[in-house]
């Protein structure tokens, strides 16, 4: 089933993205989806990794529903997150708004490559003591 296409909110990626395509399913079977920034700096350029570590940890991290598509455009512009659907635990799904265009974004670890997903690239997951060299290798 598809979900109608907003006309305010653009859509980048090809009609067979993968990432889309699920997206697309889960507003269309009805789940509600939360958005969760990324504490990285590309993201959030200036600010110290140490507090990105203790920001990515917070138990209450903000988040922003998704119910339609035209919420992505209440999303913060230039700011990647991951897109989690009700009842799950993890996602692969990384989305980020710019200029009014849903951009659908994999994540891959600096050092080996590997892809990531909301439970892996979390800085906290590694040894206590080393903040800023999780921040920099995990997302």
């Amino acid at each position: 089933m598809n979900t109608p296409r907003s006309p305010q909110a653009q859509w980048h990626g090809a009609a067979d993205n993968p990432m889309m395509q699920r997206v697309q399913q889960w507003l269309a079977g009805g789940r509600r989806l939360a958005w969760l920034p990324i504490f990285n700096s590309e993201n959030f350029p200036g600010i110290d990794p140490e507090t990105l570590f203790y920001a990515e940890q917070s138990p209450q991290r903000h988040c922003w529903f998704i119910d339609h598509e035209d919420d992505f455009l209440t999303l913060p512009e230039g700011i990647t997150g991951w897109l989690l659907p009700d009842g799950a635990e993890d996602t692969d799904v990384a989305v980020g708004l710019w200029d009014d265009t849903v951009h659908f974004c994999i994540m891959a670890d600096r050092r080996t490559g590997a892809p990531q997903t909301l439970r892996t690239g979390r800085a906290w997951e590694v040894e206590p003591g080393v903040a800023e060299s999780a921040h920099q290798s995990a997302v």
